[in-house]
């Protein structure tokens, strides 16, 4: 069980362990991505942002949760990718303004924490929408203030509220007709219910031993309605990001300006101003007039600028690609069903020196002829090939010399769909015995 309290080499601990489990599942989080826009890279972008946090954290010489708190507030934001990333640093950006001159966190100040880390993200939107992970954060926060005063243990409370945010994250499709239609969760809500549950091995413990594959339930039903989106869909084709470093005092008169310049050319609009730093993220049809209103306030750096239209038909392509590797290998499967229907129940494998002998075995019945013998043994491979050719469920080899009866058991051991008899015989007038 974890500590009751939190201090800063276990928050550490977590956030890391959140790191490992959003990398591990970034593809199939991609693969939940319609909404704002299924170019299928909400796992990769929250996965790039939180990673340059992690390398921030990682670079922290004297740990303190103040120091832990900046750099994962700042590498964050910088290193933020994509609507969802954006929002991931902004997260990450109002619980670690809450925490960070504490020492230790206990369940009242996590809670706190938790509802900074909302407000702060909801501000950062323009037009938040629900079913997102803005949801998922605000269900999560919720349950925290309700059960801040319940006294129960902080592994209770952590438990409760990953309950809390799976049951938000299961209905947002309830709330995004588009999420409904494709038959899948919000992804941005999933890659944060990934960091949380990360989050909590980390603060159990836990060795973190995180792989690649894909969890056992990735949609709500199986589907591919987010692939007959058709581009056409995508109002502003391209994704532009970039940060501000501001010549002069990002007011909140110049928020507001900008603000209002970004609804005028494009949506999914993001602006967050921090410290010297504005981070600029927004789905327009000119990248070009966001960057000339941008410099006007200063520098720009970390620019990005992203075709969705080609993002999501490269998706749809892959998608084809992967359902058609699929249909083949059904298809593949269900032939080999077929044949196996028609096996006759044994056959006969044996080797043979010469067509004259060959002829006489074919004439006693034997189905398939290996050539070979003593100066030309056959391989475990030909004996397998032989196998394969062969419509029985029961087959008996005949190697007729001792050099080749190893190759036939060998290729025994290897065969898993028929049952394998080696007759060791040695000679060709012992095959006649046996048979």
């Amino acid at each position: 069980m974890g500590s009751n309290v939190i201090d800063a080499g276990l928050l550490k601990r977590m956030f890391l362990a959140g790191v490992a489990n959003l990398e591990s599942k970034k593809e199939w989080i991609n693969e939940l991505n319609v909404f704002p826009v299924p170019d299928g890279d909400t796992g990769t972008n929250m996965t790039l942002t939180i990673l340059s946090a992690a390398r921030e954290v990682n670079s922290v010489e004297e740990l303190t949760m103040e120091t832990l708190a900046k750099a994962i507030s700042s590498g964050s934001l910088r290193g933020a990718r994509g609507n969802s990333g954006v929002i991931l640093s902004q997260l990450f950006r109002g619980f670690t303004k809450a925490i960070k001159y504490s020492t230790e966190i206990d369940m009242e100040l996590l809670a706190e924490a938790l509802q900074r880390a909302t407000e702060t993200a909801y501000k950062a939107v323009m037009k938040p929408k629900e079913g997102t992970i803005l949801t998922v954060a605000k269900g999560i926060s919720d349950k925290a203030k309700e059960l801040a005063q319940s006294g129960c243990d902080m592994d209770v409370f952590i438990q409760e509220l990953l309950k809390e945010g799976d049951y938000v994250l299961s209905q947002t499709p309830e709330m995004l007709p588009v999420l409904k239609q494709a038959g899948v969760v919000d992804s941005g809500g999933q890659g944060l219910m990934q960091v949380l549950k990360g989050a909590y091995d980390g603060y159990l413990g836990k060795e973190i031993t995180f792989t690649a594959e894909k969890p056992a339930a990735s949609r709500a039903v199986t589907g591919a309605a987010n692939d007959e989106i058709d581009t056409a869909d995508i109002k502003f084709g391209y994704c532009t990001e970039f940060i501000i470093m501001t010549s002069r005092a990002f007011t909140h008169e110049d928020e507001k300006e900008f603000k209002a310049f970004l609804s005028s050319i494009g949506d999914s609009i993001v602006c967050v101003a921090d410290d010297e730093l504005v981070k600029v993220h927004v789905h327009t049809n000119d990248p070009g007039l966001a960057i000339q209103k941008a410099l006007t306030y200063g520098q720009l750096t970390s620019m990005k600028i992203d075709n969705m239209r080609e993002e999501h038909q490269e998706r749809v392509i892959k998608n084809a690609e992967r359902e058609a590797i699929k249909q083949a290998e059904a298809d593949r499967r269900e032939r080999e069903q077929e044949d196996k229907s028609k096996w006759k129940e044994y056959g006969f494998i044996s080797v043979s020196a010469g067509a004259g002998i060959g002829e006489i075995f074919k004439g006693l019945g034997v189905d398939y002829l290996i050539e070979g013998g003593q100066t030309m043994n056959p391989s475990t491979e030909d004996m397998l090939n032989a196998i394969r050719q062969v419509p029985a469920r029961n087959i008996f080899i005949l190697p007729n010399n001792s050099n080749i009866i190893m190759a036939a058991k060998q290729a025994k051991q290897l065969t898993k769909d028929k049952e394998i008899f080696v007759i060791p015989t040695k000679t060709i007038p012992q095959y006649y015995c046996y048979h």
